[in-house]
């Protein structure tokens, strides 16, 4: 009887130190764009898909729209470890691994299939695996999409109608010279203070996705939408090192999974958004229109001096390999 007892004793140990190893796990993941975004449509995806892999152990709490900062704030977070998960604009990014400045360099990619195709390829697996020297875990590619030129000013259909528009930038050296030399006036500053920016005309300009363009309101302090196309603007979703080193093999297997089933999503959302989002833009009093190839083409050799500076910047190594894979992702 008495063995019993003490065997029962130990069990329940046993089960008591089992079930203080699967403490829960709580987890912070801040966007910088609104609830509507599928930047924060994917994170929201993201906590649902990892909170169902752990049985509830580990839980992220998903924070919109900058509440805990902007991206280069919350990049930093992660790396003190004082937030979880973020997921930046690669233009972000370069800053940290200047790599990344070659994804956004004016007029590379011609579709979402070529990005695709070069960011989960041994391109895109080579520049996630820089990030933990920085203190970052990068799990994934999402999309912001292509970006487009609006301004309260005039319609822009050729190159010269960007000079003299005094345009918000991402804080990016790329974009701040991708747009001086178009003969505009690049303004950095982060996308939660842009539409005070806007409204209030301390710049005329902006650059973003339908989706930012629709989600900020923008649509209410810019009357001008041009299909500038000018760079494709792809986000990393992002772990803190210092958090994910934490996690056991088996929680961060779980996390992998989410990540990748969260990317699926989020990309068919800004595709699907995209799509429709213009049709809703002219509705709510934008003026659209469209630039020709021509004057997208003459963009492009304005811009020739920046891309060949951003090249070097990157690494010519770096850029030719980048330029290779586009060119075998379009021959598929």
């Amino acid at each position: 009887m008495k063995k019993a007892w003490k065997l029962a004793l130990l069990v329940a140990a046993l089960a008591g130190s089992a079930l203080a190893g699967a403490q829960e796990i709580l987890a912070k993941f801040g966007t910088s764009l609104p609830d509507s975004h599928p930047q924060t449509l994917g994170a929201r995806k993201f906590a649902e898909l990892v909170e169902a892999k752990t049985a509830g152990r580990i839980k992220v709490a998903v924070y919109s729209a900058g509440q805990l900062g902007s991206d280069v704030q919350m990049q930093s977070a992660l790396q003190g470890g004082t937030q979880e998960f973020t997921a930046p604009s690669t233009a972000t990014l370069a800053g940290l691994v200047k790599d990344f400045g070659v994804l956004g360099l004016p007029f590379s990619f011609a579709s979402e299939k070529e990005a695709d195709t070069v960011l989960d390829g041994p391109f895109g697996r080579k520049l996630l695996a820089k990030l933990p020297d920085k203190g970052l875990v990068g799990l994934a590619f999402w999309e912001n999409g292509f970006r487009n030129v609006t301004n309260s000013k005039r319609p822009v259909t050729r190159a010269e109608d960007i000079a003299g528009l005094k345009i918000r930038t991402m804080q990016n050296s790329l974009y701040i010279d991708m747009f001086g030399g178009l003969g505009a006036n690049p303004v950095p500053m982060a996308v939660t203070e842009l539409f005070t920016a806007l409204e209030s005309r301390a710049v005329d300009a902006q650059e973003n996705p339908y989706t930012v363009v629709h989600a900020q309101k923008f649509y209410d302090v810019q009357k001008y939408l041009s299909t500038t196309g000018h760079a494709y603007d792809a986000l990393v979703l992002t772990a803190s090192r210092k958090f994910w080193d934490r996690l056991s093999p088996v929680d961060q297997k779980a996390l992998q999974e989410a990540a990748a089933e969260a990317t699926a999503f989020e990309r068919k959302t800004s595709r699907e958004l995209n799509a429709r989002l213009r049709e809703e833009l002219t509705k709510l009093g934008m003026q659209i229109n469209e630039v020709s190839p021509q004057e997208r083409a003459r963009m492009r050799d304005k811009l020739q001096p920046v891309i060949a500076k951003h090249t070097a910047g990157a690494g010519e190594d770096v850029a030719r390999e980048f330029f290779a894979e586009i060119d075998k992702a379009r021959k598929r």
